[in-house]
């Protein structure tokens, strides 16, 4: 893995789009935060919908969560995720050490 600068700006952002009033969001933002904990070349970002309207923009949100996963500003995933960490560790794995 390469090293970074001390305040380098991470090269991948993973942003999980959800609703403060989604039960199945609000039980998947713990361990959301401890694979921010896991994954530390890459920035996480919890926004939602609703409070974060402006930046959602023209994305179109069908269903909780939604994870996008970029880097710099090419997109590499974008879509509805199973509320399972262990599933977006799989891919994050598969994204950031390919």
């Amino acid at each position: 893995m390469a090293s970074r600068e001390p305040n380098a700006k991470p090269e991948f952002t993973v942003t999980c789009w959800c609703a403060e009033w989604c039960d199945v969001c609000r039980e998947y933002r713990p361990a959301f935060r401890a694979l921010a904990q896991a994954f530390p070349q890459a920035r996480f970002a919890w926004l939602d919908v609703e409070d974060d309207a402006e930046q959602v923009g023209e994305r179109e949100i069908e269903n909780f969560p939604t994870i996008e996963v970029k880097r710099g500003e090419s997109q590499l995933f974008y879509g509805v995720l199973l509320p399972k960490p262990e599933h977006l560790s799989r891919l994050l794995e598969e994204l950031l050490f390919s």
